[in-house]
């Protein structure tokens, strides 16, 4: 029997949510984050540029909401790594996707006030606009929290077998090609959102997608340290009642013994 079947089921919505929002947002944006431009491009690209950052927003919230989902079967397993999973990817993590659809809100408002149109932004402006849009310390804590949440959830699927290893082991693998794709980018190596990079993201967004169905689809296998607890509770409540009964006995005829 599937144990959680609601919470497998919402987490791999979420999930699919999540991916979906920052697909669209990446389309979306596109116009303005390849231009040469930015604010101008925001300025012209208005929609656009609130579209984006409402789904960065969306795929932010969806995100967060994982691991809130997740706590009352991931806490059956290691408590304190729960809660540090749940501080990590529903807290601090949310806080980072706050700021980056609030820095890409502000593009439009930046562009009409900055830019008088394209070619016209003074280089002051063009570095504004491509910091509130690349926004590499925002990305590279982001990041660092992501992949440090991400383990620690895989630590707890692990453990607990609760969906397939070779799941959990295609997500621990493919959290060193999401780090490098931003280190490398901040380290001027590959371009922001290059194709490069893109391809350093895909094992693990892949991966998130077939734990995402297998949630859907198959729900969560029964945790194996809670089966574990279990046993020995049910074995000695067993025991104690054919233990008394001897002790009954003993005392009963002793007190025969001394009444005759």
């Amino acid at each position: 029997m599937r144990e959680h079947k609601a919470a497998a089921t919402t987490a791999g919505v979420l999930y699919i949510t999540g991916t979906v929002a920052t697909v669209l947002s990446k389309v979306v944006s596109a116009p303005v984050r390849d231009a040469g431009d930015p604010l101008a491009a925001a300025a012209e690209h208005s929609g656009a540029v609130v579209t984006g950052g409402l789904l960065v927003l969306v795929m932010g919230l969806s995100l967060a909401f994982i691991p809130v989902v997740l706590f009352p079967v991931l806490r059956r397993v290691d408590e304190v790594l729960a809660i540090g999973y749940l501080i990590l990817r529903g807290a601090v993590e949310t806080v980072c996707y706050v700021v980056l659809a609030v820095g890409w809100l502000m593009l439009a408002p930046l562009g009409e006030v900055m830019s008088a149109g394209p070619g016209t932004a003074s280089p002051a402006g063009v570095r504004l606009g491509s910091l509130v849009i690349d926004s590499d310390a925002t990305s590279a804590v982001l990041t660092l929290v992501f992949c440090l949440g991400a383990v620690m959830f895989y630590v707890l699927l692990f453990r607990s077998r609760i969906v397939p290893r070779w799941i959990v082991l295609w997500g621990l693998l493919a959290i060193p090609f999401y780090v490098a794709a931003d280190v490398l980018a901040v380290y001027a190596v590959i371009g922001v959102n290059s194709t490069a990079q893109n391809l350093l993201f895909v094992p693990l967004g892949v991966q998130e997608m077939v734990l995402a169905a297998w949630m859907i689809a198959r729900g969560f296998r029964p945790a194996a340290s809670s089966t574990g607890r279990e046993q020995p509770r049910r074995s000695n409540s067993r025991v104690q009642p054919h233990s008394v009964r001897p002790v009954v006995r003993r005392m009963h005829g002793r007190s025969g013994r001394d009444e005759s």
